[in-house]
Parts: C-alpha cells; structure tokens; sequence
C-alpha cells in the first residue's frame, strides 16, 4: 500500500497542520503546507472573470458628435459622444442601478494666446448598460449588457451624455477609488436647456471674441473595479474642436476635428500645441494624479511671464493652494487667477482663490478645508490656472513649486518641478537664497574647488566627502532625504538613496502611493506590486511510482513583479531549518517534483515566494502564535 498524507494551513490569525489520509504507497507519508506571494500579471482569461490580481482598465477611446443644446441667459450647453474601451485583463461592471459602473464626465477647454483655461464642465452621465464593439481593438472577449468584455468597448452618443435624467453631480464621487453614492443627488431631476449639461460662457466661444482660439474637449471615465486596480489615471482622452457662428450672435457650433487622444488628459493639447510648455505628472500623497504645466515668456521692459496650468485628473483630496518659490526682491505685478464654474445645484463655492506675495513667495490658496468643505478647491477632473509678471527671467534648471492639499490626510502638501523665476542675481557675491546648485557664477568659487562653494553651509550638490569645509564629516546614511545632499557619499542624494525608502519627503516619489519612493519600489506605477512575498494558499499533493508531485495556485496578493518559489522538504513538521532541504530554488512553476528521499518516513512540505522587490523573500507559513515559522534559505 501507498500512503499518503496531505497536510494543509487554516487561516484564522494563525496556521495548523491538519493531516488528511488520501491514498497508497508503501511505507510514504507526504503532509503538506504553505503560504506565498507572487507579482506575476495574471493572464486575460477567456470568461472574462476577475480572478485576484485582475482588473478592468476603461480608457476613452473616442470621443464623437459634439451637439448644442440651447442657450440660456449668456450661457450654451452641449453634449459629446464617448466610446469607452476596457483594454484590462477582466470584464468591467456596467451595472445600472448600483454604485457598480462607470460614470463619465465631460469638459471643454481653451487655447487662446499661450494660454490653456477650462472653460465648461457638465455633471456625470450614469452608464446603464455595455454593447460589445471593435473601437479599439479586433479581440474583443464579449460580456453580458451588464458587464464590458476584455477588449471591447461601447459607445455613447452625445443625445445619451446630455440626457439630464442620468446626470448626476460630481462632488460626492470620490475619483481615485471610484465610490460613490447611488442613487446619485439630483440624478433624476431634469430642468432648462443648460441644465447639468456641458455649460460654457457665449464670451468664451464668441469668434469675434476669441480670434485664433483652439478648443478641446474632453472626456473621463471613473469606476470602482478600474481605480480598485490603480487605472484611474489613464481614463481621460481628448479632442481638438472649432467653434463657428456670427459674431455677437449667441449661436454657436461646436465641432470636434482631428482625432482623439487617448489616455492623455486635456492639459496634454497645451504642450502638444506649444512645444515651450513644460508638464509635469505628480502623485498627490496616497491619492491620484495631478499634472503641472508651465510656459513663460519674455516681455517688453526686462519682465517676464509665467502662466501655469495645474489639472486635478482624479486626486479626491484635492489642491487648495499653490506656491512658487521667487527670489529676494523679484517685482511681482499682473498677478492672476481662473478657474471653471460649478452649476445646477452643485454646493461648491465658487470664489476666486486669494492670491499673497512674500519675500520670497508667490501663494494662491482657496478657503480652507476646516472653514467650509465646499471651498473652491481644485477638485479632479478640473483645471485651474495661475499667473504673474516679475522682473526676473525664468531659471535655467526648474525649480519647485508647492501644491498644498485641500482635504485632510497623510502630509500636507508636496512638491512638483516646474519653471519659476531663477534665484540667482549675477553679481559676484552669494547672497541670500543663491546656492552652487542654482547660482554657480557667484558662489562655486568661493570655496577655492570644484563643487564646494565654501561659504560654510552644507548645499545641494555638496557633500562631507568632498566638501568638509561646508558639510563636515559624513554620515553612515542619509539624514535628511529633502535637501539634495549626499551625506553618506554613496553618490547618491534623498529620494534616490535606498536610506530614504519610507521618507515622507519623497511622497511625491511615490507615484503609486505604496509610501516607498522610486528607489525601492518594484513598480511605481502600481501600488499593489511593492510588497513582501506573503503565504501560498491552496497547495496540494500526489503521489505515483515516479515521486511526489507538490502543486499550488498563485496567491491573491502577489507582492512583487517578477514572482518565483523555493520548495523545501523536512522530515521534522516544525523544523524547516536543521532538517530540511532545497527540492526547488527560484522556480516560476507552480509545481515541483520530488523523487527524493529513498528512505521511508513521513516527510513535510511549504513552499514560499521569493520576488524583486526590496524585501524579496516571503515566509513559509507561521507558527500557532502566528509569528513567521523560521526556514532555511535556498539555495
């Protein structure tokens, strides 16, 4: 006879054996167990299923058939048709009547004169059901009406986007996790012409008014299962447009030209228009995506320009300030500020942000948080801009602008690189606010080398190996991870030094919000990537004449990128460290093989997973206090 026992863990705060009896072979016992993690991408399945590790991704793979509504008072509404394409891994839910699908929102922007302005938004339309089709790719892996396939996308024309019965508002959606209320405020309300629908200002779409003007339209999806997968950045699409009627005529045509962009926000048609313009991508601290755009140009007298743009893409806490570093005794005049305006009911305050110039600040900040919750902050899916004239030319590296958060949460502002004005007065003297870093001309040879200024503070660029006059000794590792100083001279500063892997200072490293910077991170486009391997669930063993073969699925949660597992086999079930041994190092199979040993006895098996991430190593399952049970390593 052969017999065979199978062992397997329970998972309530701690793991057990349990030996079950299965089978046959003479004088064989097999129990096994096992925990593990892997970050392998999961594979499209032909059902369309979810399985752990998968998700929707909905992009806007088109946007078509642009339609005016009517006017009312100086104010034109419109609707755009949008085609959305679920290029993930597993079907999205589209299901109507529950806070489980997607809702789509609508905007409308300006390029006049260098400038790129939102000038219209509209309340999000409900999807209530998916067809099937080929927008943006031949395979699509067709789902129900309730559900968008693999691959498969459905459109929405412009009579569906601007019907008000399935508009609902968005303050109380949430874009970065994709919650929301249903049924939503005042969906089913219907009201005027304008009414929820895509409002723009006659002044802003006047040709007499607006000579030369370029617009674009926009569209963004937001769904759970999408931003459950960290996919909500990618979601919006946009299209150039013209505007025709007469002149003072309050009539007029919006249409869509050119092609759709796909998974670029509008702010991308600023850059993609003005090659001056810098843009910049940040992760707001645990939150979504916010992009920072910038240009300036040079005016009459020995002024110069800065216009920026900041566009929330799905960031829920929201920016309520914006700061840009000035040098001391810049002249600051023509200071500006525009944003879009909420409507039909919609309980945002709308006053303009208040503007303060410090001795070396420029500050835009709405009303706080803790004064009224329905500020005019920069909520997702708008964009706001900010401008001034200074007597100072723009710096020739980029400089730092600040953008503090609205809602309350983890850190209170970060920082993004953009253009700001040069902090460096060329005069032969290190003055104030002038470092190597951004005034070499006057401070670099003061200190008599190369790269050390030798005015007796420690700069960017500096550091105790080479500049001890200004740094003194070095340090064993990083000490501040926000000052551009190598302190522990291992040629490398802040946030790319491993020291300063979990570092608030570089949350606006961390792109996906794991809270590790780019340094230590596996993937920092996917939070869900950076983790210590965990336990394998589900393993399982037979045996035949030709050995003991030891299965397992994936896990749910797979940690790392680039997953592989280490079987080890005892003959003690406690003891995987003095007993035991190697049947497999570093395999990406979920499977092992085990003609050994040729003696008799009961013999024990975990396997674990080992993955790139910093961590690299998981545990093999844990004792009954549910520390992690030691083991060997392999090989």
């Amino acid at each position: 006879m052969i017999e065979t026992i199978v062992g397997y863990a329970e998972r309530a705060g701690r793991q057990s054996l349990r030996p079950v009896l299965r089978g046959a072979a003479p004088g064989r016992a097999f129990a096994l167990f096992f925990f593990l993690v892997v970050a392998s991408v999961p594979a499209v399945l032909a059902d369309n299923v979810c399985d752990p590790g998968e998700y929707p991704d909905i992009i806007t793979g088109d946007i078509f058939g642009a339609q005016r509504y009517g006017t009312v008072g100086d104010i034109t509404a419109y609707a755009i048709g949008t085609t959305s394409c679920n290029l993930g891994e597993c079907q999205a839910n589209w299901i109507s009547n529950t806070p489980a699908h997607p809702l789509i929102g609508q905007n409308l922007f300006r390029l006049k004169n260098g400038r790129f302005e939102h000038i219209g938004q509209a309340w999000l339309k409900h999807a209530s059901a998916a067809l099937q089709g080929n927008t943006c790719s031949s395979s699509c892996q067709s789902a129900d009406g309730s559900h968008l396939g693999v691959n498969c996308s459905d459109p929405y024309g412009s009579g569906l986007n601007g019907g008000q019965a399935r508009l609902g508002p968005k303050f109380e959606v949430n874009a970065f996790t994709g919650v929301y209320p249903f049924p939503a405020t005042n969906m089913n309300n219907t009201g005027d012409d304008i009414y929820k629908r895509l409002q723009v200002h006659n002044a802003d779409l006047d040709p007499g008014l607006n000579a030369g003007a370029t617009y674009i339209a926009e569209a963004q999806y937001v769904a759970l299962d999408d931003s459950s997968g960290l996919r909500g950045s990618n979601n919006m699409s946009w299209r150039p447009a013209t505007v025709t009627g007469t002149a003072g005529s309050g009539f007029y045509t919006l249409t869509l030209t050119g092609s759709t962009i796909r998974t670029k926000a509008a702010i991308d048609a600023w850059f993609a228009n003005d090659p001056s313009v810098v843009l910049t991508y940040a992760t707001a601290p645990g939150d979504g995506t916010i992009v920072v755009g910038a240009r300036v140009t040079a005016l009459a007298g020995g002024m110069w320009h800065y216009e920026y743009a900041v566009e929330n893409i799905n960031s829920d806490r929201s920016i309520g300030s914006f700061r840009i570093s000035l040098p001391s005794g810049a002249v600051v005049t023509n200071i500006g500020f525009h944003d879009v305006d909420y409507h039909s009911g919609e309980p945002i305050d709308g006053t303009d942000w208040t503007p303060s110039v410090g001795p070396t600040t420029i500050t835009w900040s709405t009303i706080p948080y803790s004064t009224n919750p329905n500020a005019n902050a920069l909520r997702w899916g708008t964009l706001y801009n900010f401008r001034f004239d200074a007597n100072v030319p723009p710096a020739p590296a980029n400089t730092s602008a600040v953008l503090g958060l609205f809602k309350p949460g983890f850190l209170g502002s970060f920082g993004v690189s953009t253009l700001g004005p040069d902090l460096c007065r060329a005069n032969g003297v290190c003055e104030a606010g002038e470092t190597c870093g951004n005034c070499a001309a006057d401070c670099q040879h003061q200190g008599g080398g190369t790269g050390c200024c030798g005015n007796g503070t420690c700069e960017a660029g500096e550091n105790p190996c080479r500049c001890a006059v200004d740094c003194g000794a070095r340090f064993a590792s990083e000490v501040s991870c926000a000052n551009a100083i190598d302190e522990d001279c291992d040629g490398l500063a802040d946030c790319a030094d491993t020291d300063c892997c979990t570092s608030s200072a570089c949350a606006a490293a961390d792109q996906d919000g794991d809270h590790y910077a780019a340094s230590c991170d596996c993937d920092n486009a996917n939070a869900s990537v950076h983790a210590t391997p965990g336990e394998v669930t589900g393993l399982m063993v037979s045996a035949d004449a030709s050995g003991t073969l030891v299965r397992w699925s994936p896990p749910a949660d797979p940690g790392g990128i680039a997953v592989r597992y280490d079987t080890l086999r005892s003959s003690a079930a406690n003891d995987f460290v003095g007993p035991a041994q190697c049947l497999e190092t570093s395999s990406s199979d979920t499977t092992t093989l085990d003609i050994s040993p040729a003696t008799t006895g009961i013999f024990y098996y975990l396997t674990r997973a080992v993955n790139d991430c910093p961590s690299g190593q998981g545990v093999i399952g844990r004792l009954p206090g549910g520390q992690p049970m030691p083991a060997r390593s392999c090989p």
